[in-house]
């Protein structure tokens, strides 16, 4: 939640900037349930500006950090990841092969769907599912990166069919050049757009949606209360001042 919706909750609980006080009297004769309809609407808002902030091209991001940080969730060396990485794509991360692999990893459709990737033209979505599928390889061939390899360009069930690196030239110039990038320690030197999939971004999602599709958390439906509390008392003040003016109704 950002600062301007954060000071709009606390307009709603002080009682400023949404009319409710003042001049506008007519406000109070809802007032039960206005709290609740405008705290909800900022938690909206604040999930549409999420939205917003997606669709008008993501967060700035060094690649080289998506790197490190999937280096350290698989514990694969981070060189052979900016290996795997500059042999398939040369970290383009809008790549797509003659054969549909997409993005700076070239994953394939199924490949990428069976790893939760929605986007696999979002950078770091495809570098953070094609490391854990490397290092699922690499588990799988008991440490062995060169039948990691293989079977990372030319699928596992090629790699058990030979016995070991098929006999496809590709497969063999893909292997030699990934273990050739690997024993150099490089840069990407860029910097990529990523579809809001930060941990900051989807706590802001999180916190609007539970609050939305439950009801209200406690703590929201505390806030509402709060606020209601306040309502009722703004409200019998102007009320008891009224009736020692002898103004009538404050309901026009």
């Amino acid at each position: 939640m950002n600062f301007v919706q954060l000071y709009q909750l606390l307009g709603l609980y002080s009682g400023n900037g949404y009319g409710l006080y003042g001049d506008n009297y007519g406000n109070y004769s809802n007032y039960g349930n206005y709290g609740q309809q405008s705290f909800g609407r900022v938690l909206r808002d604040t999930a549409a500006n999420t939205a917003a902030v997606r669709t008008s091209g993501g967060i700035s991001t060094p690649m080289d950090e998506i790197f490190e940080r999937a280096s350290k969730e698989t514990g694969v060396d981070i060189r052979l990841l900016k290996a795997v990485g500059k042999a398939e794509s040369n970290f383009r991360a809008s790549a797509t092969s003659h054969c549909g692999a997409m993005g700076v990893m070239q994953l394939m459709p199924g490949t990428a769907k069976s790893l939760g990737v929605t986007n696999a033209y979002d950078a770091e979505q495809n570098i953070m599912a094609g490391s854990r599928y490397l290092a699922k390889l690499l588990d799988k061939y008991d440490g062995d990166t060169k039948l990691a390899l293989a079977a990372y360009n030319a699928g596992s069930g090629n790699v058990a069919k030979y016995g070991g690196i098929p006999p496809f030239k590709e497969t063999q110039n893909y292997v030699k050049r990934v273990l050739e990038y690997a024993g150099k320690d490089f840069n990407t030197n860029q910097t990529v757009n990523i579809s809001g999939t930060t941990e900051a971004v989807k706590g802001q999602e999180g916190m609007a949606s539970s609050v939305m599709d439950t009801g209200y958390s406690d703590l929201s439906r505390m806030m509402v209360q709060m606020m209601q509390l306040q309502m009722q008392q703004k409200l019998q003040s102007i009320l008891d001042f009224d009736e020692e003016e002898g103004s009538g109704s404050v309901f026009l």
